[in-house]
């Protein structure tokens, strides 16, 4: 009988170790499905969501920009081409006024002076306020506009890969009068700690 008990044991451990195996085979064959995971699974599908539809929205945008940025370009090819048309046009249609006497009561007054209308080649577009074009006259002012640097001819004295040569500089520094050199004394000093 004891042998049968021990049978019995034996054989009840390999049962629960089995049961065991099966049950760690479900849990990778079925992950467990928790609420926090699908939760966050949700949420970022959402924010996936609306950043396509940003993007979208962006995507077009620039492409309106881009339509506007070459009908400006379309617009302003036209203008340096349209001078010589308007010139024309404006001598075509001149009117010479007929002189009339004065009336006896009236004084002569001061012939106003208009200011002289800009030509068109003295004109640029430049953006208002309001976010148009205009037509005005190019008055100097101190702002710094920086290049594109999109020039297609080369800078003088520049060498192999577009760096100024050594030589050309130092000859350059060579012709400079000495009046261009700023001479300092040691009593030229300032603090700057004061």
């Amino acid at each position: 009988m004891a042998q049968k008990d021990a049978r019995i044991r034996f054989l009840e451990r390999e049962l629960a170790e089995r049961e065991k195996e099966v049950e760690t085979m479900k849990e990778y064959v079925q992950p467990p499905a928790s609420g926090a995971g699908d939760e966050r699974l949700r949420d970022l599908e959402r924010k996936v969501r609306e950043l396509e539809a940003l993007v979208k929205g962006l995507t077009e945008e620039v492409l309106d920009i881009k339509s506007i940025a070459m009908k400006l370009s379309r617009d302003a090819e036209e203008r340096r081409k349209k001078p010589v048309v308007a010139a024309e046009k404006k001598i075509e249609t001149t009117l010479q006024a007929e002189p009339r006497a004065a009336e006896p009561g009236s004084s002569p007054r001061p012939a106003e002076k208009q200011p002289d209308a800009p030509e068109d080649a003295e004109l640029e577009l430049i953006m208002q306020n309001d976010g148009t074009l205009k037509p005005e006259p190019r008055r100097p002012s101190e702002y710094i506009v920086a290049s594109t640097g999109t020039r297609s001819a080369p800078a003088k004295g520049r060498g192999k890969g577009g760096k100024p040569s050594e030589r050309k500089l130092f000859v350059e520094q060579k012709k400079r009068s000495v009046d261009d050199v700023i001479h300092a004394d040691e009593d030229d000093t300032v603090d700057l700690d004061r």
